[in-house]
């Protein structure tokens, strides 16, 4: 079960914000007449009529006079907007302040360990998640040799020390997270001899694969640490291409950093991916 509060909570800071502008506007048309715009049609043409507050009979506005109807139908209009954006704000905050979505995974948190083990919870906890992910996604997987070795704080040896910056990233974020993956990417491909539609399966180890515990959510994580060679950029490229045709999409669940000799890893980049993504 996914926690949508920090979405709901955006949502209410950009209904207030609406409002905050609808209260603006309405203040700039202090100045236009207060009263009652009618609105009909006749031969197909919307005609306007007025009434101004305190007279009993309206008024047919001309067409050419277009920029008092304009200014009275925005009015009427803001006035409108404002009063369903606070009706919609003052809604969501009443639910947010009800709301607590950790007391659902609290009623099997809280239960003694000996009621735990004899218990099937409906919805799994956050440890039992983050272990069966663990289990559905080893790491180590690519067995090509290491030329230098850096350790990472979790004891991992990879292959570049900005990798080893990555992985303490993550580590220090207490992002779930697996070094070298085994990912299968998938392309048809027409076998003539079997005169048949089969599969043709490539294994590719991503340098990381990343669980968002929130919105239980897997991501893979590739650094690309030699963009300024041009053999190594169209590989990379090439791979990216793969990753999309299997459903890995940039800026989705396939994150990317790169650097070069000239412009090292940006650790202040790492670090707002891992908050925009994995938090």
């Amino acid at each position: 079960m996914i926690d949508y509060t920090k979405e709901l909570n955006d949502q209410l800071d950009e209904l207030n914000l609406l409002l905050e502008e609808a209260d603006n506007r309405l203040k700039k048309a202090w100045n236009i007449e207060e009263g009652k715009l009618r609105v009909c049609s006749s031969h197909g043409c919307p005609q306007y009529h007025f009434r101004a507050k305190g007279q009993e009979q309206e008024k047919y506005i001309p067409t050419y006079e277009k920029d008092k109807i304009k200014a009275l139908v925005q009015r009427e209009y803001d006035i409108s907007i404002k009063n369903e954006l606070e009706v919609s704000s003052k809604k969501l905050q009443k639910f947010l302040k009800s709301y607590d979505f950790n007391a659902i995974n609290a009623v099997y948190d809280k239960l003694h360990q000996g009621r735990k083990i004899m218990v099937n919870p409906i919805i799994p906890s956050q440890d039992m998640r983050i272990e069966e992910w663990y289990h559905n996604n080893p790491g180590g997987k690519n067995s090509y040799e290491k030329d230098i070795a850096y350790v990472t704080k979790r004891g991992e040896i990879v292959r570049s020390k900005s990798e080893k910056i990555l992985a303490d990233a993550f580590c220090d974020s207490g992002i779930p997270y697996q070094y070298e993956p085994c990912y299968e990417l998938k392309a048809d491909h027409y076998n003539s001899e079997q005169n048949n539609d089969s599969r043709l399966e490539r294994r590719i180890y991503p340098d990381f694969v990343l669980y968002n515990v929130k919105k239980d959510k897997t991501i893979y994580w590739e650094h690309l640490g030699l963009v300024e060679e041009e053999g190594y950029a169209n590989k990379n490229f090439k791979k990216l291409m793969d990753y999309e045709k299997n459903g890995l999409i940039i800026g989705d669940n396939l994150i990317i950093t790169m650097e070069s000799k000239d412009m090292p890893l940006d650790v202040r980049i790492v670090n707002r991916k891992i908050d925009e993504f994995l938090r």
